[in-house]
C-alpha cells in the first residue's frame, strides 16, 4: 500500500504511534505484509545470533556488524516498504517536527500564591490583635 506524500507525512506527525522492535512507528504503517516480512527477519536475526557464540575474531565482528544491520532494517520496514526507500520523506517530517517545537512559543508559568496576610476592617477584633 503507497501513500501520498500528503498522507504519509499527516500519519508520521499524528499518526499513533506503538511499539515496534524497540521503535515507535505510526500503526497505520504496519501492514500484514510489512508484519510477515518483519517476522521473517526476525527469524533470521535469531538464527545468526544463536551460531554467534561459536565464531571468533573477525569472523564474529563482520557477523555482529551484519545483525546490526538487518536490526535497523527491521526497525525501519514500515517507512521503507510503505515508499521510502531511502528514508528521506521520514527524517524531513522529523525534522520539521523539532524546529516546530523549538518555534512554539512556551506558555508563562506564574506561580499564584495565596496571601496569607490578608487584612480586613476587623480582622483585630476576630483575632484579638491590637
Amino acid at each position: 500500500m503507497a501513500f501520498s506524500t500528503t498522507e504519509y507525512e499527516k500519519i508520521i506527525k499524528n499518526g499513533k504511534k506503538i511499539e515496534w522492535y524497540g521503535v515507535l512507528v505510526p500503526e497505520e504503517l504496519i501492514t500484514p505484509s510489512i508484519s510477515m516480512a518483519a517476522e521473517n527477519l526476525s527469524t533470521e536475526i535469531d538464527k545468526l545470533e544463536s551460531t554467534l557464540m561459536e565464531l571468533r575474531g573477525s569472523d564474529k565482528e563482520k557477523r555482529t556488524a551484519y545483525i546490526t544491520a538487518i536490526r535497523n532494517n527491521l526497525c525501519n520496514l514500515p517507512y521503507t516498504l510503505n515508499g521510502d526507500f531511502y528514508l528521506i520523506k521520514k527524517n524531513r517530517v522529523e525534522k520539521e517536527i523539532i524546529e516546530l517545537e523549538k518555534t512554539k512559543p512556551k506558555p508563562n508559568k506564574t506561580k499564584k500564591t495565596k496571601s496569607n496576610n490578608l487584612k480586613t476592617k476587623n480582622s483585630n477584633l476576630i483575632f484579638g490583635k491590637k
